[in-house]
């Protein structure tokens, strides 16, 4: 029997706006469930994660100076929370089987001030999705194959780009629709970025990352991205 201690904290830091450094990060969960930070509130004034507590993962809010978060989706299987482009709902995905991957996932929408969940879509093989900022009013999916442009209102989807690769370890879009950062399984030391006004790519090779996670800057012209070295260091 494996065992392992991992159990992912949500810390806060602060960014230089000149010299793009962090500052010494302050841990935000005490608890010692497993918590993965997915994204900011509109007013930046808290941030949304995943937690597996009770068994089942939920959705949780906190805000950066309170030490309880608040539960705002409850469920099975609850993945990935994402702001919508105006800012008034929040989308999450439920349903996905690993034994069973072509079983559909539903993309939820919730009002952000709470309210019943809506199903927006529902779609096999969806591996992540993200949404783009106002004023676009679209989010986008990654399959195993293709990736989609899809309205958060009506549950729409169109194809816009097929991977070049089997299978997409993450997939992020600029906050302007204007770039895609792709990291495929197999090449986790690598991000390639396109251009999608002109399928135009390049790579970059991160030489001292193994397994990458990854988002933009709010102005969309860098990536923040994080890993662990070949001695296992995160």
């Amino acid at each position: 029997m494996w065992r392992d201690n991992f159990s992912p904290a949500v810390f806060l830091t602060q960014i230089d706006s000149e010299t793009h450094s962090l500052s010494k990060p302050r841990r935000l969960t005490f608890d010692q469930n497993p918590n993965f930070v997915e994204a900011w509130t509109p007013d930046s004034r808290a941030v949304l994660f995943s937690s597996n507590r009770s068994g089942t993962y939920k959705i949780f809010r906190q805000a950066i100076d309170q030490a309880v978060p608040e539960v705002l989706v409850e469920g099975h299987g609850i993945f990935e929370p994402r702001i919508s482009p105006d800012g008034t709902h929040i989308l999450y995905s439920t349903g996905y089987n690993p034994q069973d991957p072509a079983q559909p996932v539903s993309v939820m929408a919730v009002p952000l001030g709470g309210g019943p969940a809506r199903v927006v879509l529902q779609m096999p093989f969806i591996t992540t999705f993200s949404c783009m900022r106002s004023p676009s009013k679209l989010c986008f999916l990654a399959t195993a194959d293709l990736l989609f442009w899809f309205d958060p209102q009506d549950g729409k989807v169109q194809p816009f780009y097929s991977l070049q690769r089997p299978a997409v370890y993450n997939c992020m879009v600029s906050p302007d629709g204007s770039q895609l950062a792709l990291v495929y399984l197999g090449s986790e030391h690598k991000i390639t970025f396109v251009t999608l006004n002109d399928n135009r790519s390049r790579e970059v090779e991160l030489k001292e990352l193994l397994s990458i996670g990854m988002d933009w800057t709010a102005d969309g012209k860098s990536v923040f991205a994080t890993g662990w070295t070949p001695n296992g260091i995160p």
